[in-house]
C-alpha cells in the first residue's frame, strides 16, 4: 500500500465523520512497522500535528501516553484520536477511552497476530460488530482499500437528528436538558440541605460542561458578606481538564492556579473570582479534612468507590453525584446498584437527573452504538412471564452451557450478562471476555420453563485433569513472588492460610451467582448452589469455594449453605469497603479434613485479630461469625443449668461481681470474653428463646467494647450513651441479665 493513497482515503473517511457528527473506528490488520507507517501517514508522531491523541499500548513502536493500568484518569476528558495497540486487547480500557472521542474522532484498533484473534471468540464476536456496520471500516496489510460509500448516500440514510439547539440558551447551554441540568445543580446550593442530585448520562452528553456552567452562574451571583466555597473531586485531577476549561471560558477575569508535587503531576486545582472559588481536592483528603464547602461536585462516581462516597454523603449537606450510568467506570455498577440504596436510606429525598441528548457527537453514533453493542453494556433483562412470583422450586433446572453455544445466540448471551451486570455491582465488560475467552471458566444457568433466572459464573483451580502446576511455580507462589492467574483459591491456603498442600486439591470457585432482581428472596440462590453441587460431584471437585466483600447478609448466605469460613482478609475491597472472606465447601474426604483443620486456625485466631485487623469488621458480622465457631475450640457451654466447658469458677466470681458493681471492668475483662463468646454461640446452637437473644444495640455495645476493644468515646458515640458511667452501667445490666438467665 502506498501511504499517500492511505492519507487520501483516510480524509475522506474522517471528512465524512466530521460531516455526520460521528466518531468511527478504524482495524488496522498487519505487522507493526506497516501500520506504524500508515499512522505516520495521516498525521501521527508529527510534532506539527496539533491533534490530542491518545495512545493505550503495550507495543514499543506505539509508545503509549495513557497508563496502562490507570486508563481510567481520562474519564472527563476528550481527545481527537485514539490508538488502541493492547495485546491482550484490554476491553474496560477500550470501553472506556472511546468514551473521550469527539465529533469526528477515530479510534484505531491495531491487530498484529491473526493467531490470538482467532483463539478468541470474544475477538471474533467483535470482528462480526464491525463488519455488520458499514460505517467502521477493516483495513489489511497488502490488500486494497475498502471503497467508501459516497457522503450524500449516508447523509441521507443517517439524518441529523435536531437535538442541539440553534437559538442561544441559557447559560451558554447547548441542549435544553443541559439547562435542566444546571438548573438542577444550583438548587442543591440554594434549596434544602440533605436533598443530593444525581446527574447520570451516557458519555459526550455535556454532562461535565453542566457541572462547570453551574459553577459559573453561583460565583457570577456570589457577594461579598456570603463567600462561594464550591469543592469538586474526581479520580484524578487531570480528567477535570473539559470541567476548568469551560469555567476560564465563562469566566475569563477569574484565576486558574495550579499546584505540582514534581514536574509533571498536577495536585491541586484552583478556580478563584472575587467572592468566590471552585477547587479540586482529592476524595480521601476531603474526608480527612473535613473541608466545610458551600457545594460539593463529584465527577465520574462511579469511578469512586462506595463507601467513599457514602462518607462523602455523611459529611456533606450539600452534593451533586455526576455519573456515567455504564458499568466500565471503575465500580463498575455500584454506583447505580448500590449506592442509590444508600442515598435512598440516609437521604430519602435526594434528586435524580439524566440527560440522554449527546452533544459530543450526533444521537445514534456508530461508535457508541458499536461499543454498547460489543460490550453488552445496553443488555436489557430477560423478561419474565405472567407467573414469575409462582416459580416451583422444585422444577428449576440447571444447564451447563458453553461459550461456543453463547456465541451462536446472541439473545441468550445478553439475558446472561444483564442477569449479572443487574446483579452484581462490579460486572465489567472484561467479564463477557472472559466469559467468552477464559477455558477455566464454566457458565451455569438455571432456568424454569425454559426462562432465564440465574446466572453462575464457575472457575477451575488448583490440580485438575491436565493441569499443572510446577515445583518452581509452587516455590515462587509460596515465597509471595509470583501471583498464578485464575488460581485464587489455593493461592490464598498457601501464602495466606499456610497449608503448604493447597494446590493438591481440585477447587470450583464461585466467581459469581446472580439471580434475576425480580426474583430474589424466594430461595433460588439456594437451590442453585445446590445443583452446583451436584455439578461439581460430577467432575471430581474436591473443594467448592467462594470470595467475596464480607457483609453479614452476604456471609449469612452462604453459611447457611454449608460453606465455612477460611479466612477474612486484613484490607479493605477497593470498590465495597469490605474486607474479603473466603469459604470453603468440601466435597472430599481428604478436604474434609483440610477444611476442618483450616476453619479451625481461622476461629483459634479470630479472638487475637479482633483487636487489631478485625477492629472495625461491623458488631452483626462478628457476631455472626462467632456463632459459627466450631464447638470443639469454644469448649462446652452452659447447658441444663450447668456450667461447663473452658469458663472457670474463677472466670464465674469475675462475672458476677463485675454485674454486681464489685470488680473493675479491666480485672474481669478476660473472664468477660469468654463469658459473651460463649453466650453468642449459645443462642445460635440451642436456638435460644427471643428474651434470651442480645438486642441489637446490645450486640453492638458488648462487642465493640469487650471483644474488639474499641475506646469509651467510639462506643459512647455511636451508641448514644452519654459517657463513661452510662456505659458501665449498660455493661453491667446487660451482662446481669443474660448471664442470670442461664447459669
Amino acid at each position: 500500500m502506498i501511504n499517500i493513497e492511505f492519507s487520501d482515503w483516510f480524509q475522506q473517511f474522517k471528512q465524512q465523520a466530521i460531516h455526520l457528527k460521528e466518531r468511527r473506528l478504524l482495524l488496522l490488520i498487519g505487522d507493526d512497522t506497516w501500520a506504524e507507517n500508515v499512522l505516520n501517514a495521516i498525521g501521527y508522531n508529527n510534532e506539527s500535528n496539533n491533534q490530542n491523541w491518545l495512545v493505550y499500548s503495550d507495543n514499543k513502536n506505539f509508545p503509549a501516553n495513557v497508563s496502562l493500568k490507570r486508563f481510567r484518569d481520562k474519564l472527563g476528558s476528550e481527545s481527537d484520536a485514539i490508538i488502541f495497540a493492547d495485546s491482550k486487547l484490554t476491553i474496560d480500557a477500550l470501553a472506556s477511552l472511546a468514551g473521550t472521542l469527539v465529533s469526528g474522532g477515530v479510534l484505531f484498533l491495531l491487530v498484529n497476530d491473526l493467531e490470538i484473534v482467532n483463539e478468541s471468540l470474544f475477538f471474533q464476536r467483535l470482528l462480526a460488530f464491525i463488519e455488520l456496520n458499514p460505517t467502521h471500516q477493516i483495513i489489511k496489510q497488502n490488500l486494497t482499500l475498502p471503497i467508501l460509500s459516497s457522503l450524500p448516500a449516508i447523509a441521507k440514510k443517517k439524518e441529523q437528528p435536531k437535538s442541539i439547539s440553534l437559538k442561544p440558551l441559557a447559560y451558554n447551554c447547548v441542549t435544553e436538558e443541559q439547562v435542566t441540568a444546571v438548573e438542577s445543580i444550583m438548587k442543591v446550593l440554594t434549596g434544602k440541605r440533605k436533598q443530593p442530585l444525581v446527574l447520570t448520562a451516557d458519555r459526550g452528553r455535556g454532562k461535565s460542561t453542566a457541572l462547570a456552567l453551574a459553577c459559573v452562574r453561583l460565583l457570577q451571583l456570589a457577594k461579598k458578606d456570603n463567600p462561594l466555597n464550591i469543592i469538586i473531586t474526581a479520580v484524578d485531577v487531570s480528567s477535570l481538564a473539559i470541567f476548568f476549561q469551560q469555567l476560564s471560558r465563562n469566566l475569563p477575569s477569574a484565576i486558574l492556579e495550579s499546584t505540582k508535587s514534581d514536574s509533571t503531576k498536577v495536585d491541586s486545582t484552583r478556580f478563584i473570582t472575587a467572592y468566590g472559588r471552585v477547587e479540586f481536592i482529592a476524595v480521601d483528603q476531603l474526608l480527612k479534612e473535613q473541608t466545610n464547602a458551600s457545594l460539593v461536585l463529584v465527577d465520574e462516581a462511579a469511578a469512586i468507590p462506595v463507601y467513599l462516597l457514602t462518607q462523602l454523603l455523611t459529611q456533606q449537606s450539600r452534593i451533586v453525584f455526576a455519573s456515567t450510568v455504564h458499568g466500565y467506570e471503575g465500580a463498575g455498577r455500584g454506583f447505580t446498584l448500590k449506592f442509590q440504596q444508600v442515598l435512598t436510606s440516609q437521604c430519602p429525598n435526594w434528586r435524580k437527573l439524566h440527560i440522554k441528548q449527546p452533544i459530543r457527537y450526533r444521537e445514534g453514533d456508530p461508535l457508541e452504538q458499536f461499543i454498547f453493542d460489543a460490550c453488552l453494556l445496553n443488555a436489557q433483562l430477560p423478561i419474565l412471564g405472567a407467573d414469575a412470583s409462582a416459580i416451583k422450586l422444585d422444577k428449576l433446572t440447571c444447564k451447563h452451557l458453553t461459550s461456543a453455544a453463547l456465541l451462536l445466540d446472541e439473545c441468550l448471551l445478553k439475558q446472561v450478562f444483564a442477569v449479572l451486570v443487574t446483579a452484581h455491582y462490579q460486572t465489567k465488560p472484561s467479564d463477557l471476555k472472559m466469559l467468552l475467552d477464559n477455558k477455566q471458566v464454566q457458565l451455569l444457568c438455571l432456568f424454569s420453563n425454559e426462562q432465564l433466572v440465574a446466572v453462575s459464573l464457575l472457575n477451575n483451580e488448583g490440580c485438575y485433569k491436565n493441569n499443572t502446576i510446577t515445583a518452581d511455580e509452587l516455590i515462587a507462589v509460596k515465597q509471595s513472588s509470583r501471583r498464578l492467574k485464575n488460581h485464587f483459591s489455593p493461592q490464598s491456603l498457601l501464602t495466606q492460610c499456610g497449608v503448604n498442600t493447597a494446590f493438591d486439591y481440585h477447587y470450583l470457585r464461585v466467581m459469581r451467582i446472580a439471580v434475576h432482581p425480580i426474583l430474589q428472596g424466594q430461595g433460588i440462590g439456594a437451590v442453585f448452589l445446590t445443583k452446583i453441587n451436584d455439578f461439581a460431584l460430577q467432575q471430581k471437585v474436591d473443594f467448592l469455594t467462594t470470595s467475596f466483600g464480607a457483609t453479614k447478609a452476604l456471609t449469612s448466605f452462604w453459611l447457611n449453605n454449608g460453606y465455612q469460613l477460611a479466612r477474612i482478609g486484613f484490607s479493605k475491597d477497593k470498590a465495597s469497603g469490605e474486607q474479603s472472606a473466603l469459604l470453603l465447601k468440601p466435597l472430599s474426604a481428604e478436604a474434609n479434613k483440610q477444611c476442618v483443620a483450616v476453619t479451625e486456625e481461622f476461629y483459634r485466631t479470630f479472638d487475637y485479630l479482633l483487636v487489631d485487623e478485625y477492629k472495625y469488621l461491623t458488631t452483626e458480622l462478628v457476631a455472626l461469625i462467632l456463632q459459627h465457631c466450631p464447638v470443639t475450640l469454644l469448649g462446652n457451654i452452659f447447658c441444663n443449668n450447668t456450667l461447663l466447658g473452658n469458663i472457670t469458677e474463677h472466670d464465674k466470681e469475675n462475672i458476677i461481681g463485675y454485674a454486681q458493681g464489685h470488680r473493675q471492668y479491666s480485672t474481669c475483662i478476660f473472664s468477660l470474653h469468654l463469658w459473651l463468646k460463649h453466650q453468642l454461640t449459645y443462642q445460635f446452637i440451642y436456638q435460644a428463646k427471643h428474651s434470651d437473644v442480645f438486642t441489637d444495640k446490645q450486640n453492638k455495645v458488648l462487642i465493640s467494647r469487650i471483644m474488639q476493644k474499641h475506646s469509651i468515646n467510639e462506643v459512647c458515640q455511636s451508641n448514644n450513651l452519654s459517657g463513661k458511667k452510662t456505659l458501665e452501667q449498660f455493661l453491667k445490666d446487660t451482662v446481669s441479665k443474660y448471664f442470670n438467665s442461664y447459669k
